[in-house]
């Protein structure tokens, strides 16, 4: 009797809300959902959207059915920690969870299933409104227990927080809730004053800031404010206008340094960011972003800068090659402090980073064109005194091994403890490594590993990635490479790094320029005295 009842409101309810014609994208992903994931809890939402969206009691009667089962994963203990989140587990006596998960799935309780409520049974309907208000109250309490790096505080994390507020503007306007409706709009203003003043933390990053730039729509949409929707374009604006300057048109790879890089290019020949290669409807890119997309001129240069910190960011393109950097120590531990990259297109190309391996290590970088002073230290980071919480006398036990990842395309024609030589598509990338050994400056003799995962311990966000790498030894405290892009057969002098330290600054010199300075502050973290006041130096600056 009960199935009869259900299969009578499906029944009833569709002559309410026609079924949609799905797009082409869409059911290929209904197809690929159906064949690759159809037991996996994380897409149910959405699986059940597509479902919703066509004819057919049976598709209703499933769709409810996936309803029921993620909402009756959600934390339901409104005196838990993890209330109303997904993924939670036991560990140690109390549960944990990625306190992300409901925020990713706002998107879909409240802008994509909300308006199938009369598709869905009065008991499946009840839970989902039921699963809303949870939802909410997880976003609610986000940050309640999260420490986070000195330095930083929930706002820096972009890509979650753009999905923090989004959250609150969706759920004020569905459930028409004044004080959400402000506390969306306060926190709105919140990140964007610091964007406008300190830029994108998770600067450069392909993944990252497509994440910020997707939900940015949602939050224009539900805000029914003018100011906050000039606010959103702008930032949408210079996400575009950033991801399209710092990405090679012809190599189609950022070239830069990046705070959090998946190595996505060393498995994706089109290694640009979804920011430019994705759809978007009633988006128009500004015109500059077009320009020098379709039209750079060469050589081509970027300076920017990020986070309270700060970093600061640069690349050097030419029309075949390019050399890309960051500095200001640890950012995350997917961070690339150096790239170098040359080919013919996508389909051909080559590329060097620094690091290769993710792990929580302090790096700094000096850049002048095609060439760049990298200088590390085993030094515990901002990381390490926060958010690990560990015992800081084995700190050193959580910075992996690590050193300068190359892809498929590299020739090695010399490699000696002092200087390497690798060439491909009529480029040379010569790289001078060093170390400091007694307070004096000397060579440093790299040891090659392949690689089969980003994080060979599995500790730091682990993908699966074939790669080469050039690792500097672990017992080193100071270390690092001066690395020079230069057309094949080009001769490169021995860059001459000199090396002092008085009054507890570091510093590291080339003859060329060069400089790397950093104080080491009584608990033993590092801080950089930048070569330019980042304060003079623009969120971006390009020139052509």
């Amino acid at each position: 009797m009960k199935k009869f009842i259900t299969l009578f409101f499906c029944l009833l309810s569709s002559t309410s809300l026609f079924a949609q014609k799905l797009t082409d994208t869409e059911t290929l992903r209904l197809k690929e959902i159906e064949q690759k994931y159809s037991d996996n809890i994380n897409v149910f939402f959405e699986y059940a959207w597509l479902l919703y969206r066509q004819d057919g009691e049976e598709n209703c009667l499933k769709a409810d059915d996936l309803i029921n089962q993620v909402t009756a994963a959600q934390d339901q203990d409104p005196e838990s920690i993890t209330f109303g989140q997904w993924g939670w587990k036991w560990e140690n006596g109390e549960k944990v969870v990625d306190f992300n998960n409901a925020l990713f799935k706002a998107h879909w309780v409240f802008n994509k299933l909300w308006d199938f409520q009369n598709k869905m049974s009065p008991q499946t309907k009840e839970k989902f409104i039921t699963c809303s208000k949870n939802l909410l109250k997880a976003a609610v309490r986000r940050w309640d227990t999260e420490v986070f790096d000195i330095g930083r505080d929930f706002v820096n994390y972009s890509n979650i927080f753009v999905l923090y507020v989004e959250t609150f503007t969706m759920a004020g306007e569905r459930f028409d809730n004044y004080r959400i409706k402000k506390m969306a709009k306060s926190q709105w203003t919140r990140w964007y004053n610091h964007i406008y003043f300190y830029g994108i933390d998770e600067f450069a990053s392909p993944t990252y800031n497509r994440v910020v730039f997707s939900h940015l729509f949602n939050i224009y949409d539900f805000c029914h404010d003018d100011r906050i929707q000039k606010e959103v374009k702008e930032v949408m604006d210079y996400i575009y206008l950033l991801q399209s300057a710092l990405t090679h048109p012809v190599l189609k790879i950022p070239v830069t340094g990046i705070s959090r890089d998946y190595r996505n290019f060393l498995i994706n020949n089109d290694a640009r960011s979804g920011v430019l290669t994705s759809a978007y409807e009633n988006y128009t890119p500004p015109q500059k972003a077009l320009e020098i997309n379709e039209n750079r001129k060469y050589p081509f240069q970027v300076i920017g800068k990020a986070a309270i910190n700060p970093f600061i960011f640069k690349s050097y393109q030419l029309q075949d090659a390019g050399m890309g950097s960051f500095t200001g120590g640890n950012c995350y531990e997917q961070q690339i402090h150096c790239m170098a990259t040359v080919g013919k297109n996508e389909n051909e190309r080559a590329v060097a980073f620094l690091q290769g391996c993710y792990t929580h290590v302090n790096g700094f970088t000096d850049q002048k064109e095609a060439s760049t002073l990298c200088v590390y230290n085993r030094l515990p980071t901002y990381w390490h005194f926060t958010q690990w919480r560990g015992d800081l006398s084995v700190y050193r036990e959580t910075i992996d091994d690590f050193g300068i990842g190359i892809s498929s395309g590299w020739e090695e024609k010399l490699n000696t403890p002092n200087h390497i030589i690798l060439n491909a598509y009529d480029y040379d990338l010569h790289i001078f490594p060093f170390k400091i050994e007694n307070e004096q400056i000397g060579a440093n003799k790299l040891i090659l590993k392949h690689r089969n995962n980003t994080s060979p311990s599995g500790r730091y966000h682990p993908r699966p990635r074939t790669f080469d790498e050039y690792v500097f030894p672990e017992k080193d405290d100071w270390f690092g490479a001066f690395i020079s892009l230069v057309k094949a057969a080009t001769e490169v002098a021995e860059p001459a790094i000199h090396y002092t330290n008085v009054d507890g600054i570091r510093s590291f010199k080339t003859d060329m320029g060069h400089q790397v300075r950093v104080y080491v502050a009584e608990k033993g973290d590092s801080k950089q005295l930048f070569n330019i006041d980042p304060v003079f130096i623009p969120l971006l600056e390009i020139t052509e």
